[in-house]
Parts: structure tokens; sequence; C-alpha cells
């Protein structure tokens, strides 16, 4: 029964969001995890329902079964004892981690504001020793506790243990700093004494957006039951289509009638689930399972009646930037679908090593197009066009970091060879600049070379000063120039070629040209063309060549 009637974006109590009647019933994957009492690991990309899950499991394990009446774990007929645990629950994106002295002080509280919540005094000692004494102590509430309504709450005698973003205090760390080295000791030290523990809970689940860092805070994840990509767990978290139009059809008739006033004529809602599928569905955990959309996107889309890019707009992957630029001829991403293998999906080694398509996979930007089982291969390609838009994005933006970074400390240089005429200074430069880029974000057409240096002398502002100006796509009487630099009392008239000559690229400014509508505005004139390799990316070839601005006149004014 709906007593809210509200989108529960951002929501991650699951009382909470059953309130606002738009709860998507994941109580069927809840009840098998409980039942098999093995413990669990899942990786899936940040927004996708985690924190929620974990706050079900939480739920339902604390007996609180007038809240699930209506769903299926609450249902009689699906077999569900409902029990009593004590919880160990802890969100590890909420832990300090500046020091590691910093993060096992504050693993210390967190568990110990656990003990507090059960009436267990905890003396301070390491984390391990903590954890321990924290673990025994529940342990002994399987006999009777007074709760602060005088009455008495029967506990198993077994554990319930909840860990979400379990690599946060490393994951965004540089690889091999003495930090990320000093917090790993910290997480092992924390998740080797919960796995010597197992015997004493009744469930382990562990979730995360990644699953390289296991290796780094377990010695071996052998006791974990991955289903990362198992069947069992391919709809557990995203909507599927059926719930979509379960839980959502009066969204998916307004949003419709939204765009039938907008345009003047009537839509249909097969129209507005086909922009929904396009956008933000298409992600898959299990070959043969449900493709699912994402939730945070959805309700962002039903609450804003637009398509727009929600996913991205919540944060950026700094994980998978940070190591794509760190390293950036370890990765290679061909051109989509791409295949991998099994072991490269779940790669749970060091981050030195894994490669990009592993990496996008686990955080959310590739999945699961097909499998081949006589091959092994799965092949990968872009959910949806918002996660393609978005690593478009996300890659300009690190690169025009990147490449500010670059120019702000080769600035002089750059302006000295410009205003010297020292053109092979200057083009030495702009190859250094793209050498720095990686491949696969390196331009592969003229146009997007044009962009890119278009990028690098303007937007990034390393010609300032009232006398500076750059301008694209120029244009003159016959035509456009890529690029016009004005420094000081010099134009330049740059055009761009890709797999030519620079030759050719001179002979088009002097054809077209490009420069009569500077000859009157008393400047110095040089005409510059350049040409990019396909392989090296780079400028393999230029020419150029001063205007001789009085000849020129006089031949114009006879």
């Amino acid at each position: 029964m709906r007593k809210i009637d509200t989108l529960p974006i951002g929501y991650s109590d699951v009382k909470s969001v059953i309130e606002t009647g738009y709860y998507v019933d994941k109580t069927r994957y809840a009840q098998a995890l409980i039942e098999k009492r093995n413990p669990i690991f899942i990786a899936r990309p940040r927004r996708f329902g985690k924190s929620l899950f974990i706050n079900t499991l939480a739920t339902i394990c604390r007996g609180d079964k007038e809240i699930f009446k209506d769903y299926h774990i609450g249902k009689p007929e699906n077999g569900y004892q409902w029990k009593k645990y004590p919880i160990i629950k802890i969100d590890f994106s909420g832990v300090s981690n500046n020091t590691p002295e910093e993060l096992s002080s504050s693993i210390k509280i967190v568990l110990k504001e656990i003990a507090f919540s059960y009436s267990i005094k905890m003396e301070d000692a390491t984390v391990k020793d903590t954890l321990r004494s924290l673990v025994a102590q529940l342990i002994n509430l399987a006999d009777t506790i007074e709760n602060k309504e005088n009455t008495k709450s029967i506990y198993q005698s077994k554990i319930v243990v909840l860990i979400d973003e379990y690599d946060a205090p490393i994951v965004n760390l540089t690889k091999g700093s003495d930090l990320e080295q000093s917090n790993i000791k910290v997480m092992k030290d924390f998740f080797m004494t919960l796995k010597s523990l197992n015997e004493y809970f009744q469930l382990t689940f562990i979730t995360g957006v990644s699953k390289f860092s296991l290796s780094d805070v377990f010695s071996g994840a052998n006791h974990l039951s991955d289903l990362t990509i198992d069947k069992s767990a391919a709809a557990m978290f995203g909507y599927t289509e059926q719930e979509l139009l379960e839980v959502f059809s009066d969204h998916i008739s307004m949003v419709t009638n939204l765009w039938s006033e907008d345009i003047g004529q009537p839509m249909t809602k097969e129209t507005v689930m086909q922009a929904i599928t396009t956008h933000y569905n298409g992600y898959k955990f299990y070959e043969k399972g449900p493709s699912v959309y994402n939730p945070w996107s959805t309700l962002h889309f039903f609450k804003e009646g637009k398509k727009a890019d929600y996913w991205y707009e919540s944060g950026s992957p700094t994980m998978l930037i940070n190591q794509m630029l760190a390293d950036p001829d370890r990765f290679e991403l061909d051109d989509l679908p791409i295949d991998a293998y099994r072991h490269e999906l779940m790669y749970t080694g060091s981050r030195n090593e894994i490669s990009l398509k592993a990496l996008m996979f686990q955080t959310g930007y590739l999945t699961i197009e097909s499998y081949e089982s006589s091959t092994g291969v799965y092949k990968l390609k872009f959910p949806n066009q918002e996660v393609e838009k978005a690593f478009t994005q996300t890659i300009q933006d690190a690169l025009e970091r990147r490449m500010k970074d670059y120019f702000i400390s080769t600035q002089d240089q750059i302006k000295s060879a410009l205003q010297a005429k020292d053109i092979e200074s200057f083009i030495i430069a702009i190859n250094i600049a793209f050498a720095s880029i990686p491949y696969y974000i390196t331009s592969k057409t003229e146009k997007d070379y044009h962009s890119n240096l278009h990028m690098l002398l303007y937007g990034l502002n390393c010609l300032d000063g009232i006398n500076s100006h750059v301008a694209s796509e120029s244009p003159s009487s016959r035509g456009r120039a890529d690029i016009v630099l004005t420094i000081g009392s010099i134009v330049y008239i740059i055009e761009i070629k890709y797999k030519s000559n620079g030759k050719i690229a001179l002979q088009q400014i002097k054809e077209n040209c490009y420069y009569i509508s500077y000859l009157w505005k008393a400047k110095e004139i040089i005409l510059l063309g350049i040409n990019f390799d396909q392989e090296t990316k780079s400028i393999d070839s230029w020419a150029s060549e001063t205007v001789n601005r009085e000849e020129l006149i006089k031949q114009m004014n006879t």
C-alpha cells in the first residue's frame, strides 16, 4: 500500500523505499542467500542498489517480518523462517583512511558502535582483537537479552556479516604508495580475521564496485562464493523490464503524457519504453540472464521526464581513470564488441596487470553481449547509450585535465617558440603533448586531431594575454582555415591533415587564400601545414611559409 508516493531516489533504507510504494522486490534473492549460508562476494557498478540490498538483508535478519508482508519473503507459502540474528554491518566508504592509524581507529569505532547497539562493552584493542571480541560476545546473545521495551528477544547463535564497499579504503589510492600498502595491511588484518571466524556466521555478504582488490585484502578469497557473473544473481541488482512495468507503470504513463504535450501529438508507452531501454537498459551479468536497467538513471528519468546522463553526473569513475592514465600502454580496447575470457572478467590480481576490458567490465562500462560456449569467449559491449557517452565524456574530461597540466608546465616554452617563429620547437611540443594521450583516446580522424589541437591551444588558456587569440574553422571567401592562431604581432594559419602530408596541407592554405583577410591587419602571417601519422599519432611532416604581405597587397591592387 502506498503511503508517500514519491520516487526513492538516493534511499538506502528498505523500509523507507517500501513506504514510497516503489519498491522493486528483491527479497527472494535475500531469502536464498540467508538460507544457503554461503559466504558471498558480488561486484556491481556504482549506483546499482548495493547499499539498499545490504539494508534489506539487515532488516530481514533483524526479524522485521511486518515490513515485508506484501513481498516474496513475507508470504507464508515461500517458507522463510523468521529468525533474529546479531548483525555486523560495515560500510567501508564511511571509514576514515587518510593514514593507516586513522583507518584502524575508524574501524574500531565502527565495531564498538555495533557492540554498543547490543549493550556490549568493548575494551580498546587492535582491529583483529576488537573484531574477535565482538564476535564472541554476539554469539552469547543466543541467550536472552532485554530490549528497550523490557521484553525478551531471542537471538540465533549465528551472526550475519554485511560489508559494503569493502575496498573503499584502498581502491582510489596510488598503486604502490606507502599509504596504499599500509592501508592494505590494516584491511588484510580485518578480513583475514573475518575469514577465520566464518564458522560463527549464518551469512557473510561482501560487495563493492570491483573485484581486483580482493587479492589485496584476502590471502586468497577461496572461501567466498563469487556471484558476480553467476546465474543466481543475474537480476539481484537493477530492474528487469517486467519489474519496471509492474512497479513504475504510472510513471511510464506520466512521461508518455508529458512527451505528448511537448510535441503536440499522442505518443505511446511503447515509444517511451524504447527510449528508456536504449538509454538505460542493457546490463547483463550472466550470459543467459535478463538484461537490467540502471536503477539510478531510471528513477531520475521518471522524476525529470527526460533523457539525460544521470549515472555519469552522479560521479566520475576515479579508479578507472587513474588506472588508465597511470599506465596507458597496458590497456587495449579494440572496436566493440571485444572478446574476453571468464578469468579476465573475474580478475582478482594486481591492479598493475588488469586489462582495460576487465576493469571496464567490473566498473560497469562494459557488459556481456553474448557467450560462445565452444570457445569460452564472452563478447563485451557498452550496455547502453548513456554509458557509451559517459565513457567518452569521462575520458575527454581526463584528457583535458592532463593536457592542461602539461601545457601549464610548458607554457613559457610554447609561447617562446611561437613568438620566435621557431616552428620546429612548436611541433616538438605538440608531439610530446599528443604522445602523453593514451592511444585508446587518441584521435582517429582528421576532425578529431583538429579538435584536440584546438583544445590544447585555446581551451587550456596556454596563450594568455590580450594579444592572443585562437579561432577554429575560421571562415574566408574560399573556405575555412582549421585554426587561426594570433599571438602578439604574428598570425599563424594552420591546416591539419591526417594520413597525408604537411606540404599538401600548406598548399591547401595557399590555394584557398585563407590569409587574405589578415593582410590588412598589419600582422606577420605564417602558413603552417601539418600532418598526423596514423601509426605514431604524432605530426610526421610539416611545412611552413611566411606570407610576403607587401608583395601580395601590391598584386591585389594592380
